[in-house]
């Protein structure tokens, strides 16, 4: 086996191949919820992955494209292996009118250009260098890589097959856009998103107000302890994101409601968030010194809860990271660990499975969810010789 020959490869199959994959991939919509698009990118990726020669599984979803599982010829149902993840969803709809690759020298523009379809490439280009240049590793290998189509939506349907595909893992990569000086992530806030409605009792706000229960009044009173739950020390944030309520001016408004994002960087984090949300379904003017007393009638509901749990370093974690940047280094990459992202991705819930988890991998860029986003070419052929070199001496 040659690690030579297997660079080589990659650096022969850059501009020929990976770059023109990647501009056709980019040009595919895919936008979360237009189902057929993001099948359609999903299909092109499925194309490549085949011909290298891998096998692929697709889990059905109801509401988005299919998933999809591929692995190497050497990985069997239940074989523990490495884990490669990435999704080929993004945030741009058709009508945005975002949707053409440009590259402007080594810099390349496009929806998904950065996240994370260069990442795609990083996968499925560094799997082609070894199929090719070290066909006999390739045969040997015990890999799996998973495309999911509904990660920038919170992973709400694949989130089960991840925590399906945690057992059988010995570790994972996440190839979401590069930080800044190539540094790895392993560390990221858990996302939670809550909706707090509040049911009061209608009435005409001339005639018969004394009679109701003013909904959008109650919730004033609830939203403080919705902002108190911000502990920066603890790492913990909340915030009342929108409100609505009411029909019209003339009107008690029977209901209103607000949405609120917490972020968290701990399990016991997460558990004092859902603590304090019952809580305050219980007894939500418990805070109140005078209570007006027909406001003892009001009703509290709540829906929502975490997302994407914390993705917390472990001395695991921290051991691939040491290794993965052993090679990029010798690929002129920077090293180092990221500081905590604050939002977060498939690698939070892996690492809430207990999979020693690295994320970050793919090309450097910027303006992730931007008409502005780009990403470097330089960038994602480092990244590609990098985990092709990984793979091979793993």
């Amino acid at each position: 086996m040659s690690v030579e020959a297997v660079l080589a490869e990659v650096d022969q199959a850059f501009e020929a191949e990976q770059v023109p994959w990647l501009e056709e991939l980019v040009n595919q919509p895919s936008y979360t919820n237009a189902r057929e698009d993001v099948e359609a990118a999903a299909r092109i990726i499925e194309k490549r992955m085949l011909e290298i020669g891998c096998r692929v599984t697709h889990v059905k979803s109801e509401q988005f494209a299919d998933h999809r599982v591929y692995s190497t010829p050497a990985t069997g149902t239940d074989d523990k292996a490495l884990l490669l993840a990435g999704h080929c969803d993004t945030v741009y709809p058709r009508e945005q009118g975002f949707l053409e690759f440009r590259r402007d020298g080594d810099t390349i523009f496009g929806p998904g250009v950065l996240d994370m379809k260069s990442g795609l490439s990083v996968i499925v280009f560094s799997l082609q260098a070894i199929s090719r240049a070290a066909p006999e590793k390739f045969s040997a290998l015990k890999l799996r890589f998973v495309n999911n189509t509904d990660e920038e939506v919170g992973s709400p349907d694949s989130r089960s097959l991840y925590e399906q595909v945690a057992s059988k893992t010995t570790e994972a990569l996440v190839f979401e856009g590069g930080r800044d000086g190539d540094r790895i992530i392993t560390a990221r806030k858990g996302t939670a998103g809550f909706q707090l409605t509040v049911t009061g009792r209608g009435a005409h706000a001339g005639n018969q107000h004394a009679d109701g229960i003013n909904a959008i009044h109650a919730l004033s009173l609830i939203i403080p302890r919705l902002e108190a739950m911000t502990n920066y020390e603890e790492g913990t944030t909340a915030n009342v994101g929108m409100i609505n309520g009411g029909t019209s001016k003339n009107t008690v408004p029977e209901k209103s409601e607000c949405s609120i994002d917490v972020r968290i960087t701990s399990k016991a984090g997460g558990e004092k968030v859902v603590s304090t949300f019952e809580e305050i379904v219980a007894q939500p003017f418990s805070h109140v010194a005078e209570l007006p007393e027909k406001f003892n009638d009001v009703s509290v509901d709540l829906d929502g809860g975490i997302r994407r749990p914390p993705m917390e370093p472990t001395s695991g974690s921290a051991n691939l990271r040491e290794r993965y940047e052993a090679v990029a280094e010798r690929e002129g990459l920077g090293i180092g660990e990221a500081p905590l992202q604050g939002g977060g991705s498939d690698a939070n819930l892996l690492a809430a499975k207990g999979v020693p988890c690295i994320d970050g991998l793919g090309p450097y860029g910027k303006h992730m969810h931007s008409p502005k986003e780009w990403s470097s070419l330089e960038s994602l052929k480092k990244r590609t010789r990098a985990l092709a070199t990984f793979l091979l001496i793993e």
